[in-house]
């Protein structure tokens, strides 16, 4: 049988603590902006896809209805680019608006943060806001090239963004399908809002996602 002599204090202090074999912390392979830049990119290709299937189904988002709806319900954006819900005159636009142009605001304040996101940090100005609405979305009365023009920049603008994370894009687009997969969501698109839904009541998801460019 053999013998096993006891290992001494400082015997462990030159040996260090050992890790299990399997259980190393992987070190990733992207950079911080790399990885960041992923979670944007798959942000705005979602809102993209999602502004497209409502302007292919024929609906305008500028159509005079909605636009004095909305112009009217005084609707603003907070520090970080999200509306300011609140008042009698915003209850009331709520109900009043269509259904798709309040999915297409939706998907329109989705793409604006995650670009200037990238360029501002946490906080985006709501003059930035202004200024991608102006650059990528309808107005009332644009003609048929404008609305093209429109059409190519947000795609321009998204490649660039998938361009510049590399294969982190698909390193955050395969844990989002992982997500998708063990949660029962059916699509991207609702594994992100069931993502955020609970990133809300857990502080470690939330900074995991912030990390992420998903938040």
């Amino acid at each position: 049988m053999p013998n096993f002599a006891p290992i001494t204090e400082d015997q462990l202090d030159k040996i260090g603590p050992q890790i299990i074999p399997g259980t190393e912390k992987r070190k990733s392979p992207y950079t911080e902006g790399q990885t960041k830049d992923a979670g944007f990119a798959f942000r705005m290709e979602q809102a993209l896809k999602k502004i497209e299937d409502i302007e292919s189904s024929g609906f305008n988002p500028a159509n005079f209805r909605d636009i004095m709806i909305d112009y009217l319900g005084g609707t603003g954006f907070d520090e970080k680019g999200q509306p300011v819900e609140g008042g009698v005159r915003q209850w009331a636009e709520r109900m009043m608006l269509s259904s798709k142009f309040k999915q297409y605001e939706r998907a329109k304040i989705d793409f604006a943060s995650a670009q200037l996101r990238k360029e501002t940090g946490a906080v985006i100005n709501p003059s930035e806001m202004v200024w991608v609405d102006k650059t990528y979305f309808p107005k009332f009365m644009d003609d048929v090239a404008t609305l093209q023009d429109y059409h190519g920049a947000r795609r321009a603008a998204t490649g660039a963004m998938r361009v510049g994370a590399g294969k982190a894009y698909d390193d955050v687009r395969e844990a989002v399908d992982d997500f998708n997969e063990a949660f029962g969501t059916d699509t991207p698109v609702a594994a992100m809002t069931e993502l955020r839904r609970r990133a809300q009541e857990d502080p470690k998801l939330a900074e995991k996602l912030r990390a992420m460019g998903l938040l």
